[in-house]
């Protein structure tokens, strides 16, 4: 039988905790297994549970020759914490620089870029794309002078302080926008799940496509424990190169000296894979992203029954000559919508007119002929050319009437609507349930 020590000797050290009793020698190792345990523990759950990507902030700003990047958290896949809590301004000599898109770890060189940096003076390169990172860091802090037990003096640091680092990599213009790969598959089920029941039925969807796809899921990536020093101004840094997140896709511009400076921010939320927390996967699926109809005139009688002389108010007064009416039939959404997305087409009005004898319905289409926003201003910090309503424009031709072509009363009045919209200025398509009108004159 084999020794618990031996039983344990294939275990991964930071797998390892301390076991504490009374009498224990506690060393410095044991201090370093207890915080290596807990460190990684953390960091198998950020990768494994949460993903990589920006948390939140990292707002990006420009001046002259610089970037101003404030506050932020981000996860690299590694499952380190990327945590920045103040203002950062970084210029072009700050940042690790990567000239190939493709360069791989393994080039990756210690000092700060001089390698991997293959600048041509005049070439046309300040017109590709440069894509801005960040990077998980660490400084040591406060030098403490050791003597072991031969008397030698060696230097040790009383913190290990985190922190992040920027580079810039030249990347192909499209991927500063491109869409993260699915990393979910599914493809047809062709046989029972159950080996042992070979009568059950083939299982299709979500059950079995997740449950193949966490059984092959790694969520431990290579080079987690590479970090390299680099020099900076501030002193040595040791920083995690093989695993930014990337934030922003910048411009290089000259200075006034001709040396390389830092632009203009040319997309600043394109590049960022961003995490999505509990509370925002649930505003996601309850629609809080989308532009949702308020309010609609009609309300008192939604679903109801409305008056024929209720009913024939709502077109508007009549007027000779008028071809037009704008009607109080309106609609105000929750944010701004573009008026370009506005129109006749949003809205359908469907009457169903109910014969007295054998009850057969027949239905007839509204002329709805435009749209107007006029009693609908954009508010206060709304984009130019947004509104936050509309009313229906109908030809004289409606249904002023107790009847249409012959049939009596009551009608059913039922419509529609869906903004056209564009550039995420897209209103939920909503239908409007029916309502009943009760028979008027004749």
């Amino acid at each position: 039988m084999k020794k618990p020590s031996e039983c344990c000797s294939d275990v991964e050290s930071e797998s390892c905790r301390n076991n504490y009793f009374e009498g224990k020698r506690l060393t410095s190792d044991s201090f370093r297994v207890e915080q290596n345990y807990f460190l990684e523990r953390r960091r198998l759950l950020n990768r494994a549970l949460v993903g990589w990507g920006v948390v939140y902030g990292f707002p990006i700003s420009e001046e002259p020759g610089r970037l101003v990047i404030e506050a932020g958290l981000a996860l690299d896949k590694c499952g380190h914490e990327l945590v920045q809590v103040g203002r950062r301004e970084i210029t072009f000599n700050d940042v690790h620089k990567f000239d190939d898109p493709n360069t791989p770890a393994a080039q990756i060189e210690n000092a700060a870029g001089a390698a991997a940096w293959h600048w041509e003076t005049g070439s046309s390169s300040v017109d590709q794309c440069w894509q801005l990172s960040v990077h998980y860091a660490e400084k040591l802090n406060g030098p403490f002078k050791v003597k072991d037990s031969c008397s030698c003096e060696h230097e040790e640091w009383e913190r290990t302080c985190e922190t992040v680092y920027y580079s810039l990599r030249r990347i192909p213009c499209g991927e500063c926008c491109a869409d993260d790969a699915c990393g979910l598959t599914c493809d047809c089920a062709t046989g029972p799940c159950c080996k042992d029941r070979p009568d059950a039925p083939a299982r299709r969807g979500g059950c079995r496509c997740l449950c193949d796809c966490l059984t092959r899921l790694d969520p431990n990536p290579d080079d987690c424990c590479d970090l390299r020093e680099i020099d900076t101004p501030c002193g040595p840094l040791r920083v995690d190169l093989h695993h930014g997140v990337p934030l922003a896709c910048v411009s290089l511009v000259r200075d006034p000296s001709q040396q390389w400076a830092l632009g203009a921010v040319t997309d600043a939320c394109g590049p960022r894979r961003l995490v999505k927390r509990n509370d925002l996967l649930f505003d996601l699926i309850r629609g809080c992203d989308l532009t949702r109809i308020d309010e609609i005139s009609w309300w008192p009688s939604h679903r109801g029954q409305m008056t024929f002389a209720w009913f024939n108010d709502f077109f508007g007064p009549k007027s000779e000559g008028q071809e037009k009416y704008v009607t109080n039939f309106s609609v105000t959404f929750s944010r701004p919508v573009r008026v370009t997305s506005l129109g006749a087409d949003c809205f359908t009005m469907a009457v169903l007119s109910v014969e007295t004898e054998g009850r057969w319905g027949q239905v007839q289409r509204v002329p709805i002929v435009g749209i107007d926003t006029t009693k609908f201003p954009p508010h206060q910090g709304d984009p130019a050319g947004h509104v936050r309503g509309c009313a229906i424009v109908v030809e004289v031709a409606h249904p002023r009437g107790n009847q249409v072509d012959g049939a009596k009363l009551p009608m059913i009045v039922a419509g529609s609507t869906s903004p056209r919209g564009t550039g995420g200025d897209v209103a939920v398509p909503a239908a409007i349930q029916p309502t009943s009108v009760s028979p008027g004159p004749q």
